[in-house]
C-alpha cells in the first residue's frame, strides 16, 4: 500500500520530540529552575506551539491547494526533504513566515511546478525573518519582471520594504538605508539570495543589489 510521505514525516517528527526532552533535562544543570520544572514548561510550550503550527500549516496548505484546484499532492516527497520542512513549519509562529512554508510545501507536492526539491531552500528559509522574506519577494518580482539583458538586473533597495526598482545606468542617485534594512539585506547576501554592487576599494554597496539565481528560485518555490 502506498504511504503518504507527509504523514510519515509528521510521524517521525512526533517520535523524535521525546528525545528532545533529554536535552532539556541536561539544561537543568546550567539554568534555573529545577530540571523537571524546566522540562515541563518547555514541553508544554513545545506541544502547544507544534499543535498550533500543525493546524495553521494544514489550513494554509488546504487554502492554497483549493486556489489551484488541487485535491491532493501529485508528487511524492523524499523524507530528507519533507521532515526538515515540516519540523520548521510546525514550530513557526509568525503568520507571514508560515505562509511561505505552506507555499513551499504545496509547490513541492505539485508535480506541475518546475520546482526542484532542494533541501537548501529549507535551510535558507529557516534563516530568514518575515522582513527578509518581504524584501526578497519585492526584489525578486522586480528582477524577474525586468527585460532580459544577459545579466541580473541591479535594483535600488533604499525604499524597501515599500518598493524597489531597476537601477538605470545613467542614474547617480542613491538613497540611505536604515539599520534594520541593512541587516536584512546583509542576511539575504549571507544566505546567497542577493548580492550587493561594489564600489571603488571593494566596498559593498547595499543600496544597489541583484537578486541571485538562487534567490529567484527560492522566491518562486515559496510563491
Amino acid at each position: 500500500m502506498d504511504q503518504n510521505p507527509i504523514a510519515e514525516a509528521a510521524k517521525a517528527v512526533a517520535e523524535t520530540s521525546g528525545k528532545a526532552l533529554d536535552l532539556v533535562i541536561g539544561l537543568g544543570r546550567i539554568v534555573k529552575p529545577p530540571a523537571d520544572e524546566l522540562a515541563g514548561i518547555l514541553c508544554d510550550r513545545l506541544k502547544f506551539v507544534r499543535w498550533k503550527g500543525q493546524v495553521a500549516l494544514f489550513e494554509k496548505s488546504q487554502r492554497i491547494m483549493a486556489e489551484r484546484r488541487l485535491s491532493r499532492a501529485t508528487r511524492e516527497l523524499p523524507l530528507n526533504f519533507a521532515i526538515p520542512l515540516l519540523t520548521h513549519a510546525f514550530l513557526e509562529e509568525d503568520d507571514e513566515l508560515q505562509e511561505a512554508w505552506a507555499r513551499l510545501l504545496v509547490n513541492a507536492g505539485d508535480a506541475s511546478t518546475e520546482m526542484e526539491l532542494r533541501v537548501a531552500y529549507i535551510s535558507i528559509l529557516n534563516g530568514m525573518s518575515a522582513f527578509d522574506v518581504k524584501n526578497l519577494s519585492l526584489m525578486a518580482r522586480a528582477s524577474l519582471d525586468a527585460p532580459e539583458k544577459g545579466y541580473l538586473p541591479v535594483l535600488e533597495t533604499w525604499d524597501l520594504p515599500s518598493s524597489t526598482r531597476v537601477h538605470e545606468e545613467t542614474s547617480q542617485n542613491t538613497g540611505k538605508i536604515s539599520k534594520e534594512l541593512g541587516i536584512s539585506l546583509g542576511n539575504l547576501n549571507r544566505l546567497g539570495c542577493a548580492a550587493p554592487a561594489y564600489g571603488f576599494g571593494g566596498m559593498a554597496i547595499f543600496q544597489l543589489m541583484s537578486v541571485t539565481h538562487l534567490g529567484r528560485a527560492l522566491y518562486l518555490a515559496c510563491s
